[in-house]
């Protein structure tokens, strides 16, 4: 499925954000994959998202899905991708 296809899926279906959540196991994995997602669509695309961005993936996740817990700053976030095998900038 092409980006652009799954975040619109991403944004209509009900629980679109608790499925991705689950599915990837973790709010880092989650983020950066949304993250990832949003350089992708660009007019400029990136491969490689940077730490703000997977930051902000995050909170808009927490947003969607009324996560009760800590969201992790930028730099942390980084370091669970980076241990998950993400690169992130």
């Amino acid at each position: 499925m092409a980006p652009i296809q799954w975040l619109m899926e991403l944004e209509s279906q009900r629980n679109g954000y608790v499925a991705l959540l689950e599915e990837t196991g973790s709010l880092s994995a989650a983020a950066y994959r949304l993250a990832k997602a949003w350089c992708l669509v660009r007019p400029v695309s990136t491969r490689v998202p940077t730490r703000l961005e997977v930051e902000a993936a995050a909170r808009r996740i927490a947003e969607r899905t009324g996560w009760r817990g800590h969201v992790p700053n930028a730099a942390m976030l980084a370091l669970d991708c980076e241990a998950d095998g993400l690169l992130v900038l």
